[in-house]
């Protein structure tokens, strides 16, 4: 369980919009995110930038009058560099959109040094990812952040930053990068759609018929009614199968307690958008461990529905499921293709 993020105290307020008493908050506003991101970085580093964004996520949910996370994190170990860099480039765009609903057709002041782009910086070509690069997506997003703060007009005059934890570990940033990622989804005027969650379980289609050689099972039948609860199980019962298929093949893959997440309730479409780029994130991972190329093969008959339902999601997931059980069953010495 990770302990409660260090407490704010709200101490007044002023807002030239006459939105009513907003609270103020850290004084160290204009030197919260660090624009030169280091070279190295370990995980303290990482888990004080995301809990410094997540302090200023707090105070926006207060002014906002959105409702608090309650669902408990997740809990995780073996996390991979590349497991944060997916989950902090879905932040980025998260903290971006909010970003662009705040600023309408105003420019948004981000400092210099700050990614200009509408997508997340990527690791350099020829290396893997690193934590210095997740930290450099986390200080984008921070910046989009704190300049809707500014196009708000908020003044933040007094707050406490986190300090830095050097027992944390990568398994507790991802927790803490997904919990801040619910926290925006909260925020956001658009919350994420069913369609995106979708397209993000079909990508994860595609990765896995690479795998397979290219190879593509029919839809199971649409069994309506299905929640997005229905569908965040059956993408666990995914990482399950995905777990031992990897490992027979020398791969190390997140380790998410399964048990809890089965159990888990009250799910929405964004936190099977997270737990689907999880599952995304590890078989690219083994889609170029094992030299086999992304190469988005014909998807077969599969439904493009005009508007999606959680239905939609879970028939679609299970194509994903008879994929990952076909490779949890296959002998890892022969080629598939």
């Amino acid at each position: 369980m990770i302990p409660p993020m260090t407490p704010v105290r709200f101490v007044g307020a002023l807002c030239a919009l006459g939105a009513g008493h907003l609270p103020l908050l850290a004084e160290e506003a204009e030197t919260a995110s660090p624009r030169a991101a280091p070279s190295e970085a370990a995980a303290p580093d990482l888990h004080r930038a995301v809990a410094h964004l997540q302090l200023d996520l707090e105070m926006l949910r207060w002014v906002a009058g959105s409702p608090k996370v309650e669902v408990s994190p997740w809990a995780v170990s073996r996390a991979a560099p590349r497991h944060l860099l997916w989950q902090a480039q879905v932040m980025f765009r998260k903290a971006s959109q909010f970003a662009e609903e705040v600023a309408g057709a105003r420019a948004l002041e981000l400092p210099p040094g700050s990614w200009r782009r509408t997508q997340p910086r990527q690791p350099p070509l020829g290396r893997d990812s690193q934590l210095a690069d997740v930290l450099q997506v986390v200080v984008d997003a921070h910046d989009r952040i704190r300049a809707a703060i500014k196009l708000l007009n908020i003044r933040m005059v007094e707050g406490q930053r986190p300090e830095r934890d050097s027992a944390k570990t990568a398994g507790d940033v991802l927790a803490s990068i997904v919990q801040g990622n619910r926290q925006l989804n909260l925020l956001l005027h658009r919350e994420v759609p069913p369609r995106d969650a979708y397209n993000r379980v079909m990508a994860a289609v595609e990765r896995a018929a690479d795998l397979l050689g290219g190879g593509y099972p029919p839809a199971p039948p649409l069994v309506t009614g299905q929640r997005p609860d229905d569908v965040y199980r059956r993408l666990v019962t995914c990482l399950g199968l995905l777990q031992p298929a990897a490992s027979q093949r020398g791969i190390a893959t997140l380790n998410l307690d399964l048990d809890r997440e089965l159990s888990r309730q009250g799910v929405s479409d964004a936190d099977v958008y997270h737990l689907a780029t999880t599952l995304v994130s590890d078989l690219e991972h083994m889609t170029q461990s094992l030299g086999r190329e992304a190469t988005k093969p014909p998807r077969g008959e599969y439904p493009s529905p005009a508007f999606v339902f959680p239905a939609h999601i879970h028939q679609i997931a299970g194509v994903l499921e008879t994929q990952l059980r076909t490779l949890a069953s296959t002998d890892p010495t022969v080629d598939p293709g």
